[in-house]
């Protein structure tokens, strides 16, 4: 009987989940069909669906897709790595900050995005300034939230690594850096939502390739159906890949009971 109730409530959350797209959905395709929204600038979703079969059998759509996918992972893996571990080593060493931490936060204002026309002139327009304006965008967030939940991790778990003998080594990686976990894990969603804006910006500014230059030369040659199969593709691989980082999320942070976890909610 439990499982079943279980069963009961995935379906119920499933179709409340799909409601409010549902209705966008009707409300687009009778907007396109009534004339309300101009067919030559906003495709009918049943031609978008048509088309997105067209795209998956010639194989265009999964080599869009395979660029940009293999430009995003290489960039946030570089991001992601040197954010966190400069983030740590900022957070516990007192002279690492004093030697890093200024110059890094006098360039994180800067918007990744203005660090476009500089990539093109030092890494061309191939992949190079893609990945490298995705790396900086990932690494920016990373950072200051690894160096700050190192910086607030509880006072109290650190005097007690030292009260039974432990070096500052091993409280950082037995205490700070598994405390620090579920804000890093966190902040990694957020850094995967802005890499995907900066890596459609980048294929939209110089490319030939990716999802990002589909949309783009889909408006410029007045495909709108190939544009919103572009964008729809691209909500579909950005949810997919919040949710896998959402999924390594909630497996490495089991230990901590947290307001989502209560039944009764």
């Amino acid at each position: 009987m439990q499982i079943l109730g279980e069963k009961g409530a995935g379906i119920r959350a499933a179709m409340l989940s799909a409601c409010v797209p549902a209705l966008i959905i009707i409300a687009w395709e009778l907007g396109v069909r009534s004339g309300g929204l101009p067919k030559s600038l906003i495709a009918a979703p049943s031609l978008v669906v048509t088309r997105a079969v067209e795209m998956i059998g010639d194989g265009s759509l999964f080599k869009h897709c395979l660029v940009s996918i293999e430009r995003l992972g290489i960039g946030f893996v570089i991001g992601v790595t040197l954010g966190v571990s400069l983030g740590v080593l900022v957070g516990t060493s007192k002279t690492a900050s004093r030697l890093l931490e200024p110059t890094i936060l006098t360039l994180i204002p800067v918007p990744p995005i203005a660090w476009i026309p500089l990539l093109i002139i030092l890494l061309g327009i191939g992949n190079s300034s893609k990945i490298a304006l995705i790396a900086i965008g990932s690494f920016c967030t990373l950072f200051i939230n690894a160096a700050y939940s190192v910086r607030t991790t509880d006072s109290s778990l650190v005097e007690l690594g030292q009260v039974v003998g432990k070096s500052r080594t091993e409280i950082a990686w037995s205490i700070l850096i598994p405390a620090s976990v579920p804000n890093i894990l966190s902040a990694a969603r957020i850094a995967m939502a802005l890499s995907w804006t900066l890596l459609i910006c980048a294929e939209v500014v110089a490319s030939s390739s990716g999802l990002g230059w589909l949309i783009w030369d889909a408006r410029n040659f007045s495909r709108p159906d190939d544009m919103i199969v572009g964008m729809a593709t691209v909500a579909i691989l950005g949810k997919s890949t919040d949710f896998a980082l959402q999924t390594a999320e909630r497996a490495m942070t089991r230990w901590k009971m947290s307001y989502r976890d209560l039944k009764d909610v």
